[in-house]
């Protein structure tokens, strides 16, 4: 094989795509991608938009932030409202016994979906390879299988049965539906793993205390107050280090926080850490053995944080070895936004200041890169994460974290990460640092990884892109 002008194999994206779906159905689009050395795509939305519902329904499409030209010109130059919902009409007996019911396609958006089918079908014939994602459970909202259910009688639940049961019925409808489809991405499900006070992703603010959880505690033999009371201990544990003791933890329990041992043989901490792994294991491991079970052809991932938070939101990616095709933990490195990990180390140094009395910004960031096994970078400290990253960053905390999500999921071959520039109004990642971060991936054996995503991608990311996937 031809190897890309870097001397090293190619980095090859699947690439992430948005509605509109029109942006699949000219064959420039196909090619466009197959010239660059892509052979994979991930439907993040496998729906359809019906242009004829209620008023006030819906949202815009292509969304605010996926302002690809290709997107554009597909609707028309403008960007258009619309309701997202079912892109098949469901098999009814594939959902027997299950508490929600998935919603049908309108009777009017049939020729819609042929025209999609048709679009996947031409992908499929020039060698594409095409996933679906499944976000968390948010099929239920109208992601994965799309069209959105009534969730007034029951909220969903991760630990609720009919979470897997129900995911595991949507795959093999879609797989019905849309055969071109042969992988599944199973984006979380996680516990949350910020402290700042109140943050979308704040891990107290979190609704742990739900009768799924209970239930699911009590059948696994476990002490649910234990696992509450484990929570707040945490809490007491971040507020208790005044700078003898921080000095005093560094120097005995490095990388303390990173350890899944450390975790399960802490006396206070344990309970709430089992519950965790337990829960996650669970709910991967049931979905991805009920797809297969029906399925065996299709290809499951699913996705991580970054290594050094793995044992807060409940993952453990060399366990799930045993239980998945390949993982996908996430390169999502912006800041000053949702989930991105410089923002999150961020949080975290501001919040341990705030917290502890005589702690300052310095000793707090080295605190942090102790505690959780991460170097840090002297040319590019905590106080810079909202600026342009130094080099000598992706040869520490970049290189660091990579090397610890090859192993951890056993290979290149059965590693595929996300990759992300941005969410929810965060700071971008630069077009620079994009390169450096791919740079470091190749030199560490990775040959692929998910982008997030194509819709939003400015002509200077894609020649990044391109820089690492031609042959």
């Amino acid at each position: 094989m031809s190897q890309s002008h870097t001397g090293k194999q190619p980095l090859r994206p699947v690439m992430g795509l948005r509605p509109p779906n029109d942006i699949m159905f000219e064959e420039s689009f196909w090619d466009e991608l197959a010239d660059a050395g892509v052979k994979e795509i991930a439907l993040q939305w496998l729906c359809l938009l019906d242009d004829q519902a209620p008023e006030g329904e819906g949202n815009i499409y292509p969304q605010p932030e996926d302002g690809h030209p290709r997107g554009l010109e597909a609707m028309g130059g403008k960007r258009v409202k619309r309701v997202p919902t079912a892109a098949f009409n469901p098999t009814p007996e594939f959902y027997d016994g299950l508490s929600w019911q998935p919603p049908g396609m309108p009777n009017h958006l049939a020729g819609q979906s042929e025209k999609l089918s048709s679009a996947l079908e031409m992908g499929r014939s020039k060698g594409f390879t095409i996933y679906t994602v499944d976000d968390k459970g948010y099929f239920l909202h109208g992601g994965f299988g799309s069209g959105k259910l009534d969730l007034a009688k029951r909220a969903p639940s991760f630990t609720d049965p009919d979470m897997p049961a129900m995911t595991v019925a949507r795959a093999r409808d879609t797989a019905k539906h849309f055969p071109q489809v042969t992988g599944l991405l199973l984006d979380g499900p996680d516990f949350k793993w910020e402290i700042k006070p109140g943050h979308r992703d704040d891990l107290w603010v979190e609704p742990i205390d739900t009768e799924e959880n209970r239930t699911f505690a009590s059948n696994n033999g476990m002490d649910f107050q234990k696992v509450l009371d484990g929570r707040e201990h945490f809490k007491e544990f971040l507020h208790g280090f005044n700078p003898d003791y921080a000095r005093t933890f560094m120097a005995k329990a490095h990388g303390a926080l990173a350890n899944h041992d450390w975790w399960r043989d802490h006396p206070k901490f344990n309970d709430w850490y089992s519950f965790k792994q337990a829960a996650i294991e669970w709910s991967v491991s049931s979905s991805y053995k009920g797809v297969k079970e029906h399925l065996p052809h299709i290809q499951v991932g699913n996705s991580s944080r970054l290594p050094f938070a793995e044992p807060l939101t409940g993952h453990n990616t060399t366990r799930k070895q045993k239980y998945i095709d390949f993982q996908q933990p996430k390169q999502y490195w912006w800041s000053g936004g949702v989930a991105g990990f410089r923002g999150t180390i961020v949080n975290w140094v501001e919040t341990l200041v705030d917290w502890n009395s005589g702690l300052d910004h310095d000793l707090a960031s080295e605190l942090f890169g102790s505690i959780f096994d991460y170097p840090l970078a002297a040319s590019y400290p905590v106080s810079d994460y909202n600026g342009e990253a130094t080099d000598e960053w992706f040869t520490t905390g970049v290189r660091d974290q990579t090397a610890k999500m090859l192993t951890n999921s056993g290979g290149q071959e059965h590693f595929m990460p996300w990759v992300g520039l941005e969410h929810f109004g965060s700071n971008w990642l630069t077009a620079s640092e994009l390169d450096r971060l791919l740079a470091e991936m190749q030199s560490q054996g990775a040959t692929r990884y998910c982008y997030f995503i194509y819709n939003s991608m400015k002509p200077e990311i894609w020649d990044v892109i391109q820089k690492y996937s031609r042959e």
